[in-house]
């Protein structure tokens, strides 16, 4: 009872959340220098007809106006439709198209950042203040210092110089092969599903940079508090009482060790979702990666308001989810929160 309790006080707390954001970032929308409407109109147009076309958009109304007319169509489903960047277009289709794009790269790059952060964590822990240990540190600090676009960068730039051209520099897929059957929302998952292997592998080879970047970033955080928490663990009195009865240090870490340290190794991932979210703005427009965060990049460039909010609330509602899920996770991996 009380575990269903825990989850149904997050599930509040999220929805507070969600409605918070989209206050914020419609007010926040409305701030930002540029009109979307000259973009809208001839290089000839008059003044009446920005006017008019102001008028026929409802943003001659006042901001509360606007946002309550907003809400009451986010309520029904309807999101609006882009302003400048996809005239017309509406803005659910266009985030459907896009996030799964974006959400592939992230969601790889968690993956490998996870396993990786958690072995070298270990690896650190087990071997503490040893040349791997700090090996592993030195490298640690000298990639956290740097953004995820530089890392991605510096990564092009080793296979730009190198004589082995098998991976692509740009791009999310080769322009002369074609899309796969629409089957998911994910395209590696339509390459899998429709038996399309040679685009399957197409797209793989596009996202290594991209995916390594964001792995790299990831992962030196995930390394630290790995290591931090395990420390932390093995101070603890069972641990001690493990190590009288003779158990060996990996013994005592794999069984006893990592089940309790892994409540805040699963906190700080989901905190670096959102992270990760944001720096693929950056990364998608080094590597020209046409995913959500190249289209913000071009909505906030234009003033595109409904498409600012979209892409922006699509981002927020990932990252609370994800953090969801992690609270969920972290009761049921510690039974302390749930007696709190």
């Amino acid at each position: 009872m009380k575990y269903s309790k825990k989850i149904l006080n997050r599930v509040i707390v999220t929805i507070a959340s969600m409605f918070g954001i989209i206050v914020i970032t419609f007010l926040i929308s409305r701030a930002l220098p540029g009109d979307p409407v000259w973009y809208r109109l001839a290089p000839k147009a008059t003044q009446m007809d920005y006017l008019r076309e102001r008028k026929r958009l409802g943003l001659d109304k006042p901001i509360f106006v606007q946002f309550i007319v907003y809400m009451q169509d986010l309520l029904t489903g309807n999101w609006g439709f882009s302003l400048v960047v996809q005239r017309n277009y509406p803005i659910w289709d266009l985030i459907a198209t896009y996030l799964p794009r974006t959400l592939d790269v992230v969601f790889l790059s968690m993956f490998f950042a996870i396993f990786l952060g958690i072995w070298f964590g270990k690896i650190s822990a087990s071997h503490k203040n040893s040349i791997r240990d700090k090996i592993i540190r030195i490298i640690g600090y000298f990639i956290i210092s740097a953004p995820a676009f530089i890392v991605v960068l510096f990564i092009m730039q080793i296979f730009v110089h190198t004589p082995f051209k098998f991976i692509p520099l740009y791009g999310m897929k080769t322009p002369a092969y074609p899309d796969p059957p629409s089957i998911s929302p994910s395209r590696l998952l339509d390459c899998i599903l429709s038996g399309n292997f040679y685009l399957l592998i197409d797209y793989l080879q596009h996202l290594i940079i991209p995916v390594a970047g964001m792995t790299l970033i990831q992962t030196v955080t995930i390394i630290r508090h790995t290591r931090v928490s395990i420390l932390e663990v093995l101070q603890m009195d069972f641990v001690r009482t493990a190590q009288a009865k003779g158990l060996k240090q990996r013994t005592i870490i794999n069984k006893h060790v990592m089940k309790n340290a892994l409540p805040p190794v699963v906190t700080v991932s989901a905190m670096g979702f959102p992270i990760a979210l944001g720096g693929m703005i950056a990364v998608e427009y080094i590597y020209n990666y046409p995913g959500l965060g190249f289209l913000f990049r071009e909505a906030v460039i234009v003033s595109d308001y409904p498409l600012i909010i979209g892409v922006i609330f699509s981002f927020s509602i990932c990252a609370i989810l994800m953090n969801l899920i992690a609270d969920v996770i972290n009761i049921y991996l510690d039974p302390r929160i749930r007696q709190n």
